[in-house]
């Protein structure tokens, strides 16, 4: 399949964004255990119906090893499809496996800002410290064997 560009792919002003669940637990920490945090994005693809294709956007944070929290934060993303690509077989699932982290930025707009600031503003509900997550794409770090 020829890489298409996200950026001819989409309409500019077609974007729809929903939060549709963000879910925080804390967790127990134990003393003199070092915790290292992490960031996972991912996006999948959910539905194309007529004009419009819809994804999921999910950010993860949590630590290694268990403990402190972990949060999720699930949004839907709407776009429009420019009209030279209505009607075209593209194979979303596919096209995602190809992109960049700067195409899923421009993908998914301003998403990841909003996943930021719904984790801060709930670390700051929970522990009076807000941890504020990268407001761009971080994509999948290596899990261990």
């Amino acid at each position: 399949m020829e890489k298409i560009e996200i950026s001819k792919l989409f309409k500019d002003s077609g974007m729809q964004t929903t939060l549709r669940r963000a879910t925080f637990d804390r967790l127990q920490i134990r003393p003199q255990v070092n915790y290292r945090g992490r960031t996972q994005d991912e996006v999948f693809f959910q539905k194309q119906d007529g004009a419009n294709v819809e994804f999921e956007v999910v950010r993860r944070m949590d630590f290694e090893p268990e403990g402190v929290f972990e949060i999720t934060a699930v949004y839907t993303v709407r776009r429009a499809l420019n009209d030279e690509y209505v009607g075209q077989d593209v194979d979303f699932r596919e096209l995602l496996r190809t992109l960049t982290a700067n195409d899923f930025n421009m993908l998914c707009g301003n998403v990841f800002s909003s996943m930021s600031l719904i984790i801060s503003q709930l670390t700051l509900a929970s522990n009076g410290v807000p941890m504020v997550s990268p407001p761009v794409y971080c994509g999948i770090a290596a899990k261990a064997e």
